[in-house]
């Protein structure tokens, strides 16, 4: 079964049954799936399953269960728990019997720091420019101290994001979010990957095979190959490869753009291909969308989200406005499922384009 999760802004939505919930979310059932969605974003809080699939988050609140002092919260990806860091450095553990101290105020977890859940149950987390690993009640240093970044002066932190089997992928960040824009390192333990941008959706995992997109400089639409297990299935220098989603039975897709001049980023004009096991163009958008966040569910079905950004007014009114259409592809059939998105005032918006990257992680997510 595949749950499907979005904020929605506007849409129609055909399904036999809706049934209404707290934090304006509607959990819908449609052919065997659940599908969760909320009327507006009012803050850039990601949307989230847990591991099961049961409960559903905004940012730090599940859904109907808690509301935790935090605005990030990292989901098992197994059963219904969760974990999040503290303003004062310490970890807690989240089920529906409550909360549990991992480790107390304190500690030095690096609080705007990432974490990351293994299938096994380990908790990876950024301690400051050390790695470590929580499991059953005892913590380990898997990587640190790290070397000052040489080009910023500042103290270089492991930001981890996500395991590929028993290894933890993170980013080095830095120390500055300017150079970190322009890309960071990508490991996994203590084996260097790559250079990838610094988001969740441009590296994939199936099982121990780690997709990425590789490339310098911030501009989603400049020069990024796509490597699988380190070599590069793209093999075209014509195109920007992003955003790559894969399946347990070796398939791969990715968003993909002509590369245009930097300029130009507004215009991202983006269709999902499959690089494997065969490479085939999937989608073919109008003029002015940009197909992207490609999902491949484990019957072969493929979610992805067709992308409108438009900025209307004048000067020092301007109105963005950002429009996703939800399409369904499978068995050759292309169905639009719901449109989700926003209409808010340019100097008040923290979603948006940037640099060709639309983020729709605080409309959409997917299960499993």
């Amino acid at each position: 079964m595949r749950a499907v999760a979005f904020a929605l802004a506007g849409a129609v939505l055909l399904a036999p049954t809706a049934v209404a919930s707290d934090h304006g979310l509607t959990i819908v059932s449609r052919d065997g799936a659940r599908i969760a969605f909320v009327a507006h974003a009012r803050a850039q809080r990601d949307l989230a399953f847990s591991g099961d699939g049961r409960l559903v988050s905004i940012g730090g609140d599940v859904v109907g269960h808690a509301r935790l002092p935090t605005r990030s919260l990292t989901w098992a990806p197994t059963g219904e728990r969760a974990a999040y860091i503290t303003t004062q450095g310490g970890v807690v553990e989240w089920t529906p019997k409550g909360r549990r101290r991992l480790e107390p105020n304190g500690w030095g977890a690096t609080s705007w720091g990432g974490l990351a859940w293994s299938r096994t149950g380990t908790l990876a987390v950024s301690r400051g420019d050390e790695l470590w690993a929580i499991r059953d009640g005892s913590a380990r240093r898997i990587v640190g101290p790290l070397a000052p970044n040489v080009g910023t002066g500042g103290p270089d932190v492991p930001i981890p994001f996500a395991w590929a089997g028993s290894h933890v992928l993170w980013w080095d960040w830095p120390g500055s979010g300017s150079v970190a824009s322009d890309g960071v390192t990508l490991w996994a333990d203590g084996t260097r990957l790559g250079t990838t941008l610094m988001y969740p959706e441009y590296t994939a995992t199936c099982g121990d095979h780690v997709a990425f997109a590789q490339g310098h400089d911030r501009y989603s639409t400049d020069g990024k190959s796509l490597l699988y297990d380190a070599r590069d299935v793209s093999r075209d220098t014509r195109h920007s490869y992003v955003e790559p989603a894969c399946s347990a039975t070796g398939r791969l897709v990715a968003a993909v753009s002509r590369n245009i001049v930097p300029q130009r980023t507004n215009e991202t004009h983006r269709a999902i291909w499959q690089l494997l096991p065969t490479r085939r163009r999937l989608t073919t958008p109008p003029w002015g969308w940009s197909d992207e966040d490609p999902h491949l569910l484990p019957n072969g079905t493929l979610v992805f989200v067709r992308t409108r950004f438009e900025s209307t007014g004048r000067p020092y009114d301007w109105t963005d406005t950002q429009t996703g259409r939800v399409m369904v592809l499978a068995h050759g059939k292309l169905v639009e499922v719901a449109t989700i998105g926003y209409s808010l005032p340019d100097l008040s918006n923290s979603f948006g384009e940037f640099y060709g990257r639309y983020d729709w992680a605080p409309f959409l997510a997917i299960w499993p």
